[in-house]
């Protein structure tokens, strides 16, 4: 039998599959080291960048569009920030839990109109969102409560006449409260009465005579449907119903306001000096027993 030949050795075909293998196995090494490295290179980079406190910037409501200024009290300015250092102290830049936390804190604090957005940029993080604006404050007890034009409760309290906004008095009901004795930011004021407040406070803002005007009383709303404005002379115009619903058999709103215009044409203050006014109906009219009462030195009216 002739004798077997043996084929040589595929020498090329052997390097070709040991360098698949070895690039095969370099990509699974670089992996798995990418893997195994990544949290201790973040808690290292992390850790550097902690050593230097965040800078957080908040973009303050402008008093006027255009303006620099702000009508945040400086108190609440810095009570805002405060409670925003707190919320990214000790976070990785690297995680969305400071802007987490950051957007939680300010949307608690009762400023924000919903959920503010939270950016990072060059220098750290921006705080912006839609302001709360405060409208006037509501008197319950001793306490006078601000409050927004959606009748939300904000974080200033004053003492009964410590602010220089008009003032809602005699409301049905208190202030929505959370279960720790604080009002409750996230809930409007209960009861129709204080919204129909803001409605005329905001149906007066835009009149020349917008200044005489310290507050709303609404202690016959609940039983007559009736507001009645306080001037700062102490005295009371009796207005009715809300400005958007005025009572059956009164004068439109735009009536009243006229009414009020030729009062202060005529005497130069809305009330003329009289204690009690009527401008609900087709002719002013002047209360001359409130009048007779004040002379004696009677006034049973609710002091602002």
């Amino acid at each position: 039998m002739p004798p077997t030949r043996t084929e040589p050795f595929a020498w090329k075909s052997f390097f070709v599959h040991v360098g698949m293998f070895g690039a095969v196995a370099v990509g699974l090494g670089v992996l798995a080291g990418a893997i195994l490295g990544l949290e201790p290179l973040e808690r290292r980079a992390s850790a550097r960048v902690a050593r230097t406190t965040p800078h957080v910037r908040i973009v303050w409501p402008n008093s006027l569009p255009g303006s620099e200024g702000t009508w945040l009290p400086g108190d609440e300015q810095e009570r805002l920030m405060r409670l925003a250092y707190h919320a990214v102290e000790g976070g990785s830049s690297f995680s969305r839990m400071p802007l987490e936390r950051l957007s939680q804190s300010m949307a608690d604090s009762g400023w924000f109109r919903g959920t503010p957005i939270v950016r990072r940029d060059t220098h750290g993080y921006v705080v912006e969102g839609s302001w709360r604006v405060p409208a006037a404050v509501v008197r319950a007890g001793e306490k006078d409560y601000l409050i927004s034009w959606e009748a939300s409760p904000l974080p200033k309290v004053y003492p009964a006449g410590g602010s220089r906004l008009p003032a809602i008095l005699n409301p049905a009901q208190t202030p929505p409260m959370h279960p720790d004795g604080m009002p409750d930011k996230a809930r409007p004021w209960p009861g129709e009465d204080v919204g129909a407040a803001l409605e005329l406070l905001a149906t007066a803002a835009s009149q020349p005579w917008a200044g005489q005007v310290a507050g709303v009383d609404v202690s016959k709303y609940a039983a007559e449907g009736s507001l009645m404005l306080v001037t700062r002379g102490g005295n009371t115009i009796v207005w009715g119903g809300r400005p958007t619903k005025p009572r059956l058999g009164e004068v439109s709103t735009a009536q009243k306001l006229i009414h009020l215009s030729q009062l202060r044409r005529d005497f130069g203050t809305i009330d003329a000096g009289y204690p009690l006014i009527y401008v609900n109906t087709d002719r002013l009219q002047f209360d001359t027993t409130a009048t007779a009462r004040q002379q004696a030195g009677v006034d049973d009216r609710a002091p602002l």
